[in-house]
Parts: structure tokens; sequence; C-alpha cells
């Protein structure tokens, strides 16, 4: 696993970002420290065939293939230093490594210089963007300013998990459409179906953000998906 292959020469799929022999690690420690990355994500680099081997029992389920390769198809993106020109909502169920998933390809885009927004969920994100209308100077957690979440290179959400994940529509529908004029992507991650984070969408507004043949891939973002019909495994992302 730490070596390329002797018979084919590949080169092993990154495991984690390998603090002891990187040249830079201390800017690189500085960066995710300052940033905030939670202890139990700092370093890990998400991993396709560890997911894989993790979801043994979904090895023939080609729904989970394919949404696993979407994924693995969107951290080599962020692995690359590069900025995605896509937005995306990827769903799926608790325990399907969505967390971990967002914070490697945060620490990717970190270490490539990026600018990247702390990982917020859909009523932190209501409150930033209400308060910082109010008042310019605004800091959510005395440190996120509206400036520079909205300009930043790299945006990942969350949608709560309380109730108000129902209204969770408007959040995804508001921070995809500022974000936009500014021709940047944003990626929003679900354990709730789109059905679910719009069920107070009375209108059907959101259904457009999915349903339309429009070219601009910044506001009408791909959904990545995959129901799980099996049970088990722990309650995390």
């Amino acid at each position: 696993m730490d070596k390329a292959c002797p018979e084919c020469g590949r080169q092993p799929r990154v495991q984690s970002f390998n603090f002891e022999e990187r040249e830079n690690v201390q800017e690189f420690v500085t960066k995710i420290d300052a940033f905030g990355v939670p202890d139990n994500y700092r370093g890990v680099c998400w991993n396709k065939d560890a997911l894989m081997k993790y979801k043994s029992e979904l090895q023939n389920d080609f729904a989970f293939k394919r949404f696993v390769d979407q994924l693995e198809k969107i951290h080599g993106i962020f692995s690359n230093g590069d900025i995605s020109p896509k937005s995306a909502i990827i769903i799926a169920p608790a325990d399907f490594s969505k967390m971990t998933f967002a914070f490697s390809c945060m620490q990717h885009a970190l270490d490539h210089n990026l600018s990247v927004a702390p990982l917020l969920d859909t009523i932190e994100l209501k409150r930033l963007l209400v308060l910082a209308a109010e008042n310019p100077k605004y800091k959510l957690f005395r440190k996120v300013t509206y400036d520079d979440y909205i300009m930043s290179d790299v945006c990942f959400v969350t949608v709560t998990k309380l109730q108000q994940h129902e209204y969770a529509y408007e959040i995804i529908q508001e921070i995809m459409d500022r974000r936009t004029r500014k021709g940047l992507s944003t990626f929003v991650l679900s354990r709730y179906d789109l059905q679910e984070i719009s069920r107070r969408d009375y209108a059907n507004q959101f259904e457009a953000i999915t349903s339309t043949t429009s070219q601009d891939t910044y506001k009408y973002p791909a959904v990545i998906t995959y129901k799980n019909l099996f049970k088990g495994g722990a309650d995390n992302e």
C-alpha cells in the first residue's frame, strides 16, 4: 500500500497526508489547525477502496459502485489542486463517509493554497447570510466573514439533522445562486433526499434545480445519490 506495484508500476492510492514525510509539514499543519479540521479528520485522506471494503456487503451493488466512482472523480479534482467546474448535492445515509470525503477534499485544497470555506450546516449558514446582511462586519463564531465565505474557492455545506432540514432547500438555492454569480461551485452533503430537504417548498421551486437542462453547472448541480437498502453500521457520517 505504500509503494508502487512491482508488476504494473501503478502508484498506490494516498491513504493519508503523511505528516512524517512531508517537507512542508509545519506549514500544512498550521493551515488545517487554523481552518479548524476536527481531530478525527485531521490528515485523513478519503479513499475509494477503503469505503468499498468497509461496505463489503455492497460490493455487488451497481448503484453503490457508481456512487463511489462519482465521489472519487470529485476527490481527484481537489487532490490535483483544481477547482471544480460543477456544483453537486451528495446524498447518502449516515455512515457512508460523507464527512471524511468533505474534509479530505478541503485539506487537499488547503494543501494547494486554495481558499476554503469552513464546513457549516444549513442553519449556521442561514445565520451568517441573515446577520451579515444586517451588519457587514458580522463574523460567525467571531471569525467567519460573509465576504471570505462567499468568495472561497471551495465550499462544502451540510444539511442540518434538525427538523429544519425540511427548509434546507431555501439555503441551498441561495448559496448556490450567490456563488454562481462569482463563478464558483458549491457542494452540499445530505442524508436526506431531495424531497425531504424541500418538504416545505409548496411552490415546487426547488424541483427546477435538478430538472433543468441549463448549462450553468454552478447553479444547477449534479445530484450524486445512493439509497442504502441494507441496515446496520454506526450512526455517523
